[in-house]
């Protein structure tokens, strides 16, 4: 019989009316049988989605060929290890998932974005959540819809952009983050691979200190903006050029000379090659 078949039933006890009755069983073990059977009907299956059993219940959550109805109605289970269950469920569909955005356990709404069947209705029901973590989780996803992208761009906090300028694998929702006025989501856009060396060129020169020194910890600086940035007015930025592996030896001299203390001793303790 081919996997996911449904053996047919018959009169040796494996029938409909049989599995009916051991469904209703006062013996949990006979219950959990009966939501574990492969031949157990749909309608069995809905209607046990109401057993006393929490741990009937995540056996019904667990069935790959489980029936959107019972899927749709664990939902709302009170036991959170059910529903942990259930967003695990590869075959869980998107209504379903759309659901879950709303569940009250973290642990379950995070499961989210990594999920097989999450589709663009998905994205929108996360892009309206209240929980911040969870768009920030959606933002961090490569190959993400336009719509999407651009909801997500204008998320109201600068955690959730700055997660999107960092992974965004749209070069025009990278640009549009690059401007953002908010120096946190300009140091998401540094650790982004899409960035080019002039667009690495620019944030070197960004009016925030902290999107200049993050620049520098990119590691992909050319060697002219580095030498500029050993003078920069940010004590921050100069000692993030004394400490990062990536500085050349040939700019270290200049900071080991730098009138901070902070940033003369991390350069001067800095290995050389020739020392």
């Amino acid at each position: 019989m081919q996997q996911g078949s449904r053996a047919p039933e018959t009169d040796s006890g494996t029938g409909k009316a049989d599995l009916d009755v051991r469904a209703r069983d006062k013996k949990v073990e006979v219950r959990l049988a009966v939501a574990g059977d492969p031949s157990t009907p749909n309608e069995i299956l809905e209607a046990m989605a109401a057993d006393s059993s929490r741990t009937v219940r995540r056996a019904l959550a667990a069935r790959s060929d489980a029936p959107v109805g019972l899927l749709r109605a664990l939902a709302g289970d009170s036991d959170l290890k059910t529903r942990q269950i259930l967003v695990e469920n590869p075959t869980c569909p998107p209504d379903v998932l759309v659901a879950l955005v709303e569940d009250p356990h973290w642990s379950v709404r995070w499961s989210l974005p990594d999920h097989p069947a999450a589709d663009a209705a998905v994205h929108r029901a996360i892009c309206r959540s209240t929980d911040e973590d969870l768009r920030r989780l959606l933002a961090e996803r490569r190959g993400l819809d336009e719509e999407t992208n651009a909801v997500l761009a204008g998320d109201r906090s600068p955690n959730v952009r700055a997660s999107l300028a960092a992974h965004t694998d749209a070069p025009d929702i990278l640009a549009i983050l690059m401007t953002d006025a908010d120096p946190k989501v300009r140091v998401g856009t540094t650790q982004n691979p899409l960035t080019t060396i002039d667009r690495h060129r620019l944030l070197a020169n960004d009016k925030s200190a902290a999107v200049r020194a993050a620049a520098v910890q990119s590691g992909r600086l050319p060697h002219d903006e580095l030498q500029r940035l050993a003078h920069d007015r940010s004590v921050n930025v100069r000692w993030w050029l004394a400490t990062w592996p990536t500085t050349p030896e040939a700019v270290l001299p200049v900071l080991a000379e730098d009138p901070h203390p902070d940033v003369e001793t991390q350069a001067r303790a800095r290995p050389r090659k020739n020392a």
